[in-house]
């Protein structure tokens, strides 16, 4: 199946071509940035001059640190199955490389 461009329009999504998908098949949608449209900055548009170093580095100081809701236990046990699960994933690894 081949992609296809489509348009939104009153509340649907209207493909700019016949489509021969099958029915019930799933789909990706997501918008196309228009051409003009700058997202982000660039890095041209980055201060990194002592006043704006500054400035960070005073925001920097505000933040809080994280509080973890879960008690130490819970994820010490989480610690603990990740370990294993990694174990044995090597473990794994390493018979089908032997094979």
């Amino acid at each position: 199946m081949n992609a296809v461009r489509a348009f939104w329009k009153d509340g649907k999504i209207v493909p700019a071509n016949p489509v021969d998908w099958p029915d019930g098949c799933e789909v990706l949608i997501e918008p196309v940035a228009e051409p003009n449209v700058r997202i982000g900055i660039n890095e041209s548009d980055w201060r990194d001059d002592l006043d704006a170093l500054a400035d960070w580095a005073s925001w920097l100081a505000t933040l809080q640190p994280l509080e973890f809701t879960q008690d130490e236990a819970a994820m010490a046990r989480f610690d603990e199955q990740m370990r294993h699960y990694n174990i044995e994933a090597v473990r794994r690894q390493m018979e089908d490389l032997a094979k």
